[in-house]
Formats: C-alpha cells, structure tokens, sequence
C-alpha cells in the first residue's frame, strides 16, 4: 500500500500543535512527519486524534440495553463518528445475567464482523448500591458473585470488558479476585465513604466513573468517593461536561485538583421505547429523562466535550484535546496506539476548522469530509 501524504494548517500530535506539517499514513498508521511527493492539501483545518469514548449507550434509535446486537453497536458507531469518536466501549445499563451475556456475544460477533471502532464492553452495573442506581433499575442490582462473573469472563473469550461497580457492595474475596482479573474496574453509582472508596483504590481499583453523579460527595466531616478521587494519585475519573450532570464549575475545580487524570466521556443515550430502559429527551432542559423525570444519561458528543472544555471551563485546547483522546485510550491501556499522531500510531483523526467545527476525519488514514 502507497503511502498518503496530508497538510493541514495545524497539526496537534497529541501533545504541541505543529504549523505546516506533513503527515504521511500507511498501512492505517502513521508513517512520520515530514516531505512527501504528493500531499493533500487540507487549507484552514486543524488535525487531531480521534476521540475515545469509554461510555456511550446507542445511537441512531437503538439503546444497545435494549437491542444488544452488532446492528445496534454499527449504529451507536454511525452516530458518535460525526461527533469525532472512533473508538469507543458500547455500554449495558444494569441487567439480567442473561441480557449481559447478549451483550457480549454482540459485541463479539460485531468485531468477528469486522465493525470498525469498538474497544470493548462496558458493563455500567448491576452490582450498585441502590440508593445511587440513578435511571438504573432497581430489580436488577444485585452483589457480585465470583461465579457469575467468572461466566461473564468465559463469554467474553478475549473482549476487553470494563465494570463499574460499587465497591462496597462487592465481597473482599470478589473484590480481590477481580483485581486479578482482566476485567477493568471503575468505582461508580456508589455509597461508599471515602475509607471504603479509598481502601479500594489502593487495592488496585483505579477509575471512577461519572465523576460527581451517584457517588457520595465531598463533604467536611465525610470526604466521600469524590474526595477519595481528588486525593488519591493513582486514579482517573470520567466526567460528563455537557453543564447538566456536573456544573462547568465543578468540571474547573476537578481540573485543577487531578490534572491529566480526569477525561471526558459522553453517557450517551438515544430514545428507544422497545424495552425497559426509556429515555425520552426533553427539548426544555437540554436532557434525557426517564418516565420519572431522572436524568438520564446525555444528548454529547465528545466533540461538544471537547469545546466546552475549552470555552466554557477554561481549559487549554490541547489540553482538552487529551481529555478526548490520550487520556481515555491510557484508562484502558489502548496508549501505545491511539491518542496520539505519532509514527506508528493509528491513523485516526478529527479535522476542525477555525471555529471548532468539526470538518471532517481520518479514518485509517482514509479522508473522509463532512
């Protein structure tokens, strides 16, 4: 395969924003930086890599916790691409035994399919404490037993799974083994204090997901699981910056406690009134609800993410760059890939305009405008 040069105005490597550079793909990766015989001019856009979202639930209409197949997983794809994502964990609200083991053999088959994008499972429950379960239903949670996740594990052949539990609805024995397992474990939708928070993250448990919903919060006499997240420097955490789950605010105070360790995520969710979990969006509040008015996941896109960010937070626009792309590759050990556009590196990318509009991508070094 002949290799593709690309000049955009300005490149952003993952880490310094570079004038006039020439980028040279092959193969689906990058091949270097530098003078090529025949460069495709890409006047007045930025390049940047792709976006990764470790939390998105559907797209398009179908709620993958309801229609758990690869056409749900394609269409969740379809959708968050326009939003800059192209790589992504589909995620399974808290279900049956039965549901999240469909769950896995689609996203199974979807890759076997040869569907571009997915990284993995995140499974978002069913071992919660109930009074943090959020939109999550009730009659599904349930403690974590080792012999069901040990089935879950089997079904997964392979598949990157990602698990947020509460902690302290997890047996130390359960605990403990999952920390040896390859499931990722991320602390969320939990009661926890901050000692049972803070005991888990020196166990090994090193994410947090949501950072500030359904988790207990700071407080002066009782820090929480959100004061254990700030204190702790061996974790990361997801927040969802969209101004409605977390006030742009407490995104700003985040930031500047955790630095590098806290990422975005979308908690996308689409409307979907075929099974259990409905969400309906309500053009009013700029939000998705449930039939009892809870929030209920987003309407994000991790490009939004990205500019309120930078607009509205205050971050550097590298910097939430990152958030979008290096950091959450790192939370599931995909760094050494994605995140960056460096030789060697996959040849995945947004392309932005001027005034933060997304223009288009590269997809496997494959110009793709909007």
């Amino acid at each position: 395969m002949k290799p593709v040069a690309y000049q955009p105005d300005r490149l952003f490597d993952g880490e310094n924003f570079i004038e006039k550079p020439v980028v040279v793909v092959q193969a689906g990766q990058v091949a270097g930086h530098g003078p090529a015989a025949s460069i495709i001019p890409l006047p007045g856009l930025t390049m940047a890599p792709a976006l990764v979202d470790l939390q998105v639930y559907g797209g398009q209409g179908s709620l993958f916790s309801t229609d758990p197949s690869p056409e749900a997983i394609r269409k969740t794809y379809e959708q968050h691409r326009r939003g800059g994502t192209l790589h992504f964990y589909v995620t399974y609200h808290t279900g049956p035994p039965e549901g999240m083991l469909r769950a896995i053999a689609a996203c199974n088959a979807y890759r076997q399919q040869g569907g571009r994008g997915l990284l993995g499972l995140h499974l978002e429950g069913p071992y919660f404490s109930p009074e943090k379960r959020g939109a999550h239903l009730e009659r599904h949670i349930r403690p974590a037993t080792r012999a069901e996740l040990q089935t879950l594990l089997a079904a997964a052949d392979g598949l990157p799974l990602l698990l947020t539990l509460a902690p302290e609805r997890c047996p130390p024995e359960v605990l403990a083994w999952l920390l040896q397992s390859p499931i990722r474990l991320s602390a969320g939708h939990t009661s926890a204090t901050y000692a049972q928070a803070t005991a888990a993250f020196n166990a090994g448990l090193g994410l947090a997901t949501h950072l500030y919903n359904a988790m207990t919060p700071l407080g002066s006499r009782e820090p929480g699981v959100v004061g254990a997240v700030f204190d702790h420097p061996g974790v990361q955490a997801s927040v969802i910056c969209d101004g409605i789950h977390a006030d742009f605010a407490a995104v700003r105070i985040a930031k500047k406690i955790m630095g590098p360790r806290l990422f975005y995520i979308t908690d996308a969710v689409t409307e979907d009134l075929r099974g259990e979990y409905r969400f309906l969006f309500n053009p009013k509040t700029g939000r998705f609800e449930d039939g009892n008015g809870t929030l209920s996941g987003s309407a994000l896109t991790l490009w939004q993410a990205v500019q309120h960010g930078i607009g509205q937070v205050g971050i550097e626009p590298g910097e939430s760059l990152r958030m979008a792309s290096a950091y959450p590759a790192d939370a599931v050990g995909e760094g050494h890939r994605l995140g960056w556009l460096l030789p060697g590196y996959a040849a995945d990318a947004v392309l932005y305009d001027a005034a933060g509009n997304l223009r288009g991508l590269l997809v496997g070094g494959t110009l793709e405008m909007f």
